[in-house]
């Protein structure tokens, strides 16, 4: 679509002809919107030049060829000149007439090249009537000289093709080299225009406004334009074949021209123009263009567009990326037909390219075009996964439609002919193969493979298959599963290595623990899951249980299931009351080992915990020594909570303490003395010592204070020390019980620490001894008396001082 221009006429004009007024050369008529930045744009560069030297001679006007220009200076102008012979005043030689248009917009040239105006209709050779001229108004037409007509003119000339290729190698050189100005040696304008059209056809639309040239011009070195022509009678213009000047010379008259190295991409070009629909081509080279791609990236864009053309498999993956990122409209008006184009040589492309091509159509073209890169990609990839055994581990998107039964069974058939025949390995890729693309082969067709994967994998638990990734995963686990539990029931003494081989594979939901296959299982799973999931996994087979026919019996079968290895945790026992019914026992053997954890002298109180719970709900019917070990547990719990609390309850204290028996205390022994060394109040401590069960302790107890007097005076230590060192006077069983050696470290630590402690810290000893009565009272008085004197006498000493 053509658009509006200004216009301007120059010619010599008569007294007030012209926009000046006075007589003379100037311009004559101009449109409204003309200004004058415009005329001066016109007068620099496109009007008519007579030769002098035929002006001299006087020879006739129809001598005179035309002329024809184009410039970009700002704006964008083009302009036809006549020469028209004696001035309108006076009889000198030199009027000529140019008829020039003007824009400011790119647009309004639409997708004409400035050249293709050459003998267009709307020029003119005659003045205006007024100084003001009609404007070109939209909707105008070119001159007849087409792109059809151009590939008719360079196929008809001699050596075309080379011309054209040298002049299009000139206009457009490689990437990062200056490109030499053109200079036509001819006589007609006609012909020049027609090599300027035809070579300009093959540069972008916009590129080409961009070009100025002037035919004829009488000095080249004075005009800026990229393209000259100078007739050879006209004299002036010294560059020549021999004399170049740095100009590309291109003589139509003697049809040579300099010798120019032809770029890949103007034989590309040139032999498209030549040989293809030249409108074709000429759109391809806009599409090239506005494809944002380089030169050679763009070509292969256009010509896959618009000529239909194959890319080579190395250019494939740019042109499938260009239907990604490339231009939003011209992908959506040239994306489709790429796409059929590349689909219909899939088997030519990479499978890479395939995936991208893949992405690109489910995002771009319809349900049949997606459908038929899927099924591209998917004979691909199989080849991929025979050939190499690779599959991505990604699942490809899914496409919006459903497969036609026709495109199902194309989709299945080549990969079901391979599974049958395939070694284990490969059955297992092509698993990863289905999986990846939601193909469901039916498994009564993949036989003898499914049978000889299956038996292997069951000879084979090492196999680290990714099953998630399978297609038919249930199914393949079910026939494994029927193959693994009819092992078992031959050789039930495996269950054990069987469930260690294969619990992370067979775990599943639900599992149902009489089946020796999902028992086997489970015990397994539950010595190796984190606690957290075997608490779900546990509870998952609980309700299981719960749900069957017989659940009483189930119930019982589970648990013994899941406790003949272990012994109930307190979380386990939390399960279990709050699942099953209260007063309803489980059989005794369930709760077997933790019988053992609760009479063992070391049990985790953890164990005493659950046992509880189970007890109080009625679940477990206990034997007696079971319930004297919890008795015993659960006094020696409470005292360690006394231990802890600044305000004890000595009577419960002792109550508590007259339920542990020596051996319990003996087994608890460090937790014991870490307790009574950390107990805030010495008299708690006292009580637990001095208590018939607990004795045995002293002599820890003491070697650790003395431990912990070595780094440091804590007064209640301190003052449990003493306590210990003078407990003889109370009880010489207690006092026997105490090393000489463990005595004498503790009782040099004890004076050490009375002798040199500030008087803050004494009183603090002092508070914790004042506690345990007058009698220890009295002691503290009668030893710190005589080994604090030490201290008082330096601290006068330094008063003094």
């Amino acid at each position: 679509m053509t658009g509006r221009f200004e216009a301007l006429i120059w010619t010599d004009c008569r007294e007030g002809q012209g926009l000046r007024g006075t007589p003379g050369l100037q311009f004559q008529a101009r449109s409204a919107g003309a200004d004058r930045n415009a005329e001066a744009v016109v007068q620099r560069n496109l009007l008519y030049e007579p030769p002098p030297r035929w002006m001299g001679q006087r020879r006739p006007v129809s001598d005179y060829p035309a002329s024809f220009a184009h410039v970009w200076d700002g704006l964008l102008a083009t302009a036809a000149g006549v020469y028209l012979g004696r001035e309108s005043v006076g009889g000198r030689e030199g009027n000529q007439l140019t008829h020039a248009i003007v824009t400011d917009d790119p647009a309004a040239y639409g997708l004409v090249r400035p050249a293709q105006m050459f003998g267009a209709p709307f020029w003119t050779a005659e003045p205006a009537r007024t100084t003001q001229c009609p404007a070109l108004l939209p909707g105008w037409h070119p001159g007849s000289f087409g792109a059809a007509e151009a590939q008719t003119f360079v196929r008809g000339a001699p050596d075309g093709d080379e011309l054209l290729g040298a002049l299009l190698s000139t206009l457009r050189p490689p990437s990062g080299q200056l490109g030499r100005r053109v200079l036509f040696v001819a006589r007609e304008a006609a012909e020049v225009m027609r090599w300027i059209t035809a070579v300009t056809l093959l540069i972008p639309q916009r590129e080409a406004l961009r070009i100025g040239f002037k035919v004829f011009t009488l000095n080249p070195a004075f005009a800026p334009h990229r393209i000259l022509a100078v007739h050879p009678d006209w004299g002036g213009a010294e560059a020549t074949l021999d004399n170049d000047q740095g100009y590309a010379v291109f003589d139509l008259v003697r049809h040579d021209w300099s010798r120019v190295t032809h770029t890949r991409a103007a034989r590309q070009w040139t032999e498209l123009f030549l040989a293809e629909d030249p409108m074709d081509v000429v759109d391809a080279v806009e599409v090239a263009a506005a494809s944002g791609l380089d030169d050679d990236g763009g070509t292969t864009v256009a010509l896959a567009a618009i000529l239909g053309r194959r890319p080579p498999p190395e250019k494939a993956a740019g042109l499938v990326g260009w239907l990604r990122q490339g231009p939003p409209q011209l992908v959506r008006r040239y994306g489709s037909g790429i796409v059929d184009l590349l689909v219909a040589a899939s088997s030519q492309w990479p499978v890479e390219v395939l995936r991208s091509l893949d992405e690109v159509s489910r995002a771009t073209t319809s349900w049949h075009r997606a459908a038929q890169v899927r099924l591209a990609l998917i004979e691909a990839e199989l080849r991929e996964a025979t050939v190499a055994g690779v599959v991505r581990p990604e699942r490809a998107p899914p496409l919006s439609g459903e497969w036609t039964p026709a495109e199902h069974e194309r989709l299945l058939a080549a990969i079901i002919r391979e599974m049958r025949l395939a070694e284990p390995p490969m059955f297992e890729t092509l698993l990863r193969l289905c999986g990846r693309f939601g193909l469901r082969p039916p498994l009564a067709d993949l036989q003898p493979g499914l049978d000889r994967f299956v038996l292997d994998w069951a000879d084979n638990p090492d196999h680290a298959y990714q099953v998630a990734s399978w297609a038919c995963a249930e199914e393949i686990q079910r026939l494994l599963r029927h193959e693994l539990g009819e092992r078992l029931a031959h050789e039930p003494d495996r269950a054990y290595d069987l469930g260690d081989s294969w619990w992370d594979v067979l775990l599943r939901e639900p599992m149902r623990l009489d089946e020796p296959l999902d028992a086997a299982v489970v015990e397994a799973a539950l010595r190796h899951l984190p606690a957290r999931q075997q608490l779900d996994l546990v509870e998952q087979c609980l309700r299981t249980a719960l749900a069957a026919t017989r659940p009483v019996a189930m119930v019982n079968r589970t648990a013994s299931v899941i406790w003949t290895h272990r012994a109930v945790s307190r979380a386990e026992a939390h399960l279990l009351a709050h699942l099953l019914p209260r007063d309803t026992p489980l059989d005794s053997r369930v709760f077997a080992l933790l019988h053992q954890e609760v009479i063992d002298y070391r049990s985790k109180r953890e164990y005493i915990d659950a046992a509880l719970v189970v007890i109080a709900h009625g679940l477990w019917v206990p034997q007696v020594d079971t319930l004297h070990a919890i008795t015993g547990h659960r006094a020696l719990a409470y005292v360690f909570d006394q231990l802890a609390d600044p305000t004890f309850d000595g009577s419960a204290l002792l109550r508590a303490l007259d339920d542990v028996s020596p051996h319990l205390a003996w087994a608890q022994m460090p937790d014991l003395c870490e307790a009574i060394t950390r107990a805030p109040v010495v008299a708690v401590a006292l009580t637990v010592l001095t208590h018939v069960h607990v004795q045995q302790l002293t002599e820890p107890c003491s070697r650790k204070l003395c431990g912990e007097l070595m780094n440091n005076s804590n007064p209640a230590h301190v003052a449990l020390a003493f306590v210990l060192l003078n407990i003889g006077s109370q009880s010489a069983v207690m006092a026997s019980m105490i090393q000489p050696g463990v005595r004498a470290d503790l009782d040099r630590q004890v004076r050490t620490v009375v002798s040199r402690c500030s008087e803050k810290r004494f009183r603090e000893i002092t508070t914790h001894i004042d506690g345990l009565g007058p009698m220890w009272s009295a002691l503290w008085k009668t030893f710190a008396r005589s080994h604090r004197r030490g201290l008082v006498r330096r601290l006068r000493q330094r008063r003094r001082g």
